[in-house]
């Protein structure tokens, strides 16, 4: 499996599709290697959680305050296998 432990684009370059383009080439190389995509995001990271939805990730799961002790990681995954 793959799993993405970070995506990051520097503040003044956001909002440029450079994040989506990192995720679209992950997702092609994941496809073609017939991997699936792991990934977990904070709960509160709203374009991050926007970005995986619109890329057809599913939510699988919580884990509680996973980030510094008080902020939960949402688990996400795209399937490729069966």
């Amino acid at each position: 499996d793959v799993e993405i432990t970070n995506i990051v684009t520097k503040k003044t370059e956001r909002k440029k599709g450079i994040g989506k383009l990192l995720l679209d080439k992950l997702i092609e190389m994941a496809f073609t290697l017939k991997k699936d995509i792991s990934l977990e995001v904070n709960e509160k990271n709203e374009a991050a959680i926007s970005l995986y939805k619109k890329a057809e990730f599913e939510e699988v799961g919580i884990r509680k305050k996973y980030y510094n002790g008080c902020e939960n990681a949402i688990i996400m995954t795209k399937k490729f296998t069966s």
